[in-house]
């Protein structure tokens, strides 16, 4: 009897067998990204699981297996409803990725989305393929047609006559089926089955509990504001539209009559001072009334001349042709009045985690507030503060502001739900954390994230705040934040926090925040 063809079968196996590879691979090397933002480890641990069995089961979709056949489909289309809704394995990766890559990223994971629904399409159609390869499997033990061993051969029924290789030529009936004697239970496959199955279903629900998906907001270029993922190198900017209502659901309505100078023009003017690193080059960046942060615990400073020489002594001397200076990560957005730029910036051998808040006044951009730092890694910050040798920034001096933008810092930064809940949900609103890579975008998947962080927050000392026009603002803060560390021992890290504000229907709202350990 003619072996039966499985192309179909080879198909859907080979197909199930790559996806879960690249899964597998993502997934595994999304782990150390969960830990840190502490999205829970579940979802990725399902899709670990998954992963692994949909390899295996692809293997088995070759032979005709049905069990495996259905597992094969029930995989692939689980990850297919999973990977474009941000599941938490893909969506850990992707909150690290440059701006300028997430395009190409959901690019590449739609494709993988529709190739598990082709596969699972495929391992269904070859069901009937399936079905014809175990008669013809019986009818090849019962009758043989080619020289295969004896059933009866107890060596036979002990290996179950399976062959190295892959590839039809070399399928021998006995992988196909079970030969002679009573079917024996086997707690081991209903193991597996059971624990695919539940990996499937917490993909699945994962995936539909995020109605709106986590990184929709983030990955979307904003409305009203322009931003962009420059290379080493390069200071490129992509030039903001006019103001425009940005996010209906966040009831934010930017003012179209405030056109104003380009702020990416400002950001270059910004980037070449660094460069020159001169007083009066630098100068000319600020308000008279700046706010900024340093690298160092006791970098405080207030005044357009405190802040260049803050800013001068971080930087260092500049070489006679100038600092090199090129952008790692930018984003860069405004609304009316106000300005908000949070930048990744190598300037000569050194590489900052920069947020800027500007203000748009008699026709031109100036910063108002600014946050200079140095990222630290987890593990340091998180050793420092365990041995009690993390530096506690400078006291914010308490001008006892009670303006409703000082109120409204305060009650933020209270407890981590009204922190949540200060968020603006606008698309355009940006978080950069304290370690190398650490950066959010999208007002709703901000909110998401922090609401799911096992963390305390709450003020360390004074606010301090400023107005930028009718509807913006600056306000800064040293906030204590206590968490776990990877044993489970408590940590509190005393941060310097530089927040954006914006004014909404609802309020006054955060549009972008930057978390520091001081040095």
């Amino acid at each position: 009897m003619t072996q039966p063809s499985r192309a179909l079968l080879i198909a859907a196996g080979v197909l199930t067998q790559l996806l879960g590879l690249v899964c597998l691979v993502l997934s595994l090397a999304s782990l150390p990204v969960a830990h840190d933002l502490k999205t829970g480890m579940s979802g990725v641990l399902a899709s670990i699981i998954a992963s692994l069995a949909a390899i295996v089961c692809g293997t088995l979709v070759w032979r005709g297996r049905l069990v495996p056949l259905a597992l094969a489909a029930g995989l692939d289309v689980g990850f297919g409803i999973g990977l474009p809704r941000g599941g938490s394995a893909i969506g850990s990766m992707l909150r690290i990725l440059p701006a300028s890559d997430v395009g190409t990223a959901e690019t590449l994971i739609m494709i993988a989305a529709i190739a598990m629904f082709i596969a699972a399409v495929l391992c269904i159609i070859s069901v009937p393929s399936a079905l014809k390869l175990r008669q013809w499997a019986r009818s090849e033990i019962e009758h043989p047609s080619r020289d295969w061993p004896a059933v009866d051969d107890p060596e036979v029924r002990m290996s179950g006559q399976t062959l190295r290789g892959l590839g039809p030529a070399k399928l021998v009936p006995t992988q196909v089926i079970q030969i002679g004697g009573p079917r024996k239970s086997k707690p081991a496959i209903i193991l597996g089955v059971a624990i695919t199955l539940i990996a499937i279903g917490i993909i699945v629900i994962t995936a539909a509990l995020g109605s709106k998906p986590e990184l929709d907001a983030k990955l979307e270029e904003p409305k009203g504001s322009g931003s962009a993922g420059a290379t080493p190198g390069s200071a490129t900017h992509v030039a903001p539209p006019p103001p425009a209502p940005v996010d209906a659901d966040a009831g934010v309505t930017a003012d179209a009559a405030a056109q104003g100078p380009s702020f990416d023009e400002f950001v270059e003017r910004f980037h070449a001072a660094l460069a020159k690193a001169t007083p009066a080059d630098l100068g000319l960046l600020f308000d008279a009334k700046v706010f900024a942060f340093g690298v160092e615990a006791h970098d405080l400073a207030e005044g357009r001349d405190a802040v260049v020489t803050q800013l001068r002594d971080d930087l260092g001397t500049p070489p006679a042709r100038g600092f090199d200076v090129s952008t790692k990560y930018s984003n860069v957005a405004h609304d009316g009045e106000v300005a908000w730029l949070a930048e990744e910036l190598r300037v000569g051998s050194k590489t900052y985690v920069v947020t800027a808040v500007a203000g748009l006044r008699d026709g031109a951009w100036s910063i108002a507030a600014l946050h200079w730092a140095e990222a630290m890694p987890n593990e340091m910050a998180y050793r420092l503060a365990r041995e009690g040798d993390l530096a506690i920034p400078d006291a914010i001096p308490d001008a006892h502001d009670d303006s409703p933008l000082a109120n409204a810092m305060r009650t933020a930064f209270a407890s981590k739900p009204s922190f949540v809940e200060a968020r603006s949900g606008r698309a355009d609103a940006f978080n950069f954390g304290s370690a190398s890579g650490e950066r959010l975008k999208g007002g709703e998947a901000i909110k998401k994230i922090f609401g799911r962080i096992k963390a305390v927050i709450k003020l360390h000392d004074a606010v301090k705040v400023g107005m930028l026009g009718e509807r913006g603002g600056w306000g800064a803060a040293n906030v204590d934040f206590t968490d776990a560390d990877k044993d489970g021992t408590e940590v509190t890290q005393t941060f310097r926090v530089l927040a954006a504000w914006v004014k909404e229907d609802a309020g006054w709202r955060i549009v972008q925040t930057q978390w520091s350990n001081a040095r």
